[in-house]
């Protein structure tokens, strides 16, 4: 490893090491955290699918979508409707089919949730240039690129379990 690497790594892990950063940036769309009304994984990818389209889904398309089963889907809705986040909308054209869709009250969630992320972000990547921004988004998206093609396996040493808790960590 090169020195600038080294550094690069350790700059990166500073960054990692601070908790508010990664839990506000692990608890955007997208990232897989929990968060939202009732802190439900599954329900804020359902809601977060419903505030993208207005019109409403099908349990079936959601299913589809969200490829997760039928029996899942209902439950979330359910949990949803409870908190008053969605409705279920008897279909105006197949009374066997009924739609599901955000309430107002789950738009307005999704609308002051989006006004505070554009906030943070703004207060974030604020101190940058638009130009750094821009080349700071191609920089991550490299990166992004280059972890996703790396075998996490070879930077293990042979016997150790290490990362995993659990296992046997390294001697240093």
């Amino acid at each position: 490893m090169t020195e600038k690497s080294r550094d690069l790594l350790k700059s990166f892990g500073k960054l990692l090491h601070n908790r508010g950063f990664l839990m506000v940036v692990g608890h955007q769309a997208g990232m897989g955290g929990h968060g939202g009304p009732n802190g439900g994984r599954g329900q804020m990818q359902l809601a977060q699918l419903l505030y993208q389209t207005p019109d409403g889904l099908t349990n079936a398309e959601i299913a589809e979508i969200l490829d997760i089963r039928p029996s899942s889907v209902s439950a979330t809705i359910t949990r949803l409707v409870d908190a008053e986040l969605a409705e279920r909308i008897p279909s105006a054209t197949d009374k066997r089919v009924v739609i599901v869709r955000l309430t107002d009250r789950g738009r307005e969630f999704f609308d002051q949730r989006d006004s505070h992320v554009d906030e943070m972000a703004d207060k974030l990547f604020g101190g940058l240039t638009p130009e750094e921004q821009a080349q700071l988004e191609d920089l991550l998206t490299k990166l992004s690129h280059q972890v996703d093609d790396l075998q996490w396996d070879d930077f293990r040493r042979p016997g150790h379990g290490w990362p995993h808790r659990g296992m046997d960590r390294p001697h240093f």
